[in-house]
């Protein structure tokens, strides 16, 4: 495969467990995911990297069930997960997308697809390195084969492993780019780790309906900015604090 959209998914979120496949109205985070990139222009490939857990089987009949490509690896090591599920399907080209974003933009994906051809980088992403100007949850990342092979041969922390292209980003032997946009929308939180994200995503299905599927993030911004009571829980989070725990953790 020239270019592949690789996805984690697992259910064992400590946060919220089963979060990507909770359902709402016959909805959950992985189909809204998987129904809006199916809408690409460019990328036809979907593959699900998930895990051995027994409770994961569930997201291997989700697969199946949609006629699916998928690899079950191991959970804590999300990088040798790519690594494995890359080498196995033959992908040159990976566009890493996690299951808790639901909302990623094709536009924005096709968009940066074609500028990562274009320039021949190793690795480009629209939220790495930070700052960003997307929201989070707007999270794509792109990198070719040999920089995932690459970093997981030399990367060691725990939080390298788990986080995927923590070593990939910093290596200053890739060419590395990262796509900004004028109008920052950072403050905007469209990814799903605790309930009152699943709540607003269910917010987000019942003003767009099926037309979810198609909306663009623009317009999500907007219906959010028209309704700030939705979103005033989130002044109180940290973007990517997990991260930011697992280096503190990597230090000790």
């Amino acid at each position: 495969m020239q270019f592949a959209i690789i996805i984690q998914a697992r259910l064992g979120s400590k946060r919220l467990p089963g979060k990507v496949l909770k359902n709402f109205k016959g909805y959950n985070p992985l189909i809204v995911l998987i129904s809006r990139l199916q809408k690409s222009k460019i990328i036809k490939n979907i593959i699900i990297a998930t895990t051995k857990n027994n409770k994961d089987t569930k997201i291997v009949n989700f697969c199946k069930k949609n006629s699916l490509k998928f690899f079950r690896g191991e959970e804590n090591d999300v990088l040798g997960r790519y690594y494995k599920t890359a080498t196995k399907y033959k992908v040159k080209n990976i566009v890493r997308i996690t299951s808790d974003c639901p909302f990623i933009d094709i536009n924005i994906l096709d968009k940066m697809i074609l500028f990562f051809k274009k320039n021949k980088l190793d690795y480009y992403a629209n939220t790495y390195p930070e700052p960003s100007t997307f929201p989070d949850g707007m999270d794509i990342e792109i990198f070719k084969y040999k920089a995932l092979k690459i970093s997981n041969k030399l990367a060691k922390n725990k939080s390298e492993r788990e986080h995927v292209t923590v070593f990939m980003r910093q290596f200053k032997k890739f060419k590395s780019k990262r796509y900004d946009q004028k109008n920052n929308l950072s403050k905007y939180r469209l990814t799903i780790d605790f309930f009152k994200d699943f709540k607003l995503f269910t917010k987000i299905i019942d003003h767009f309906g099926e037309k979810i599927f198609f909306t663009s993030m623009d317009d999500i911004v907007k219906f959010l900015s028209k309704n700030q009571k939705l979103i005033n829980y989130q002044k109180k989070l940290i973007r990517n604090q997990s991260f930011y725990n697992d280096l503190l953790r990597d230090k000790l």
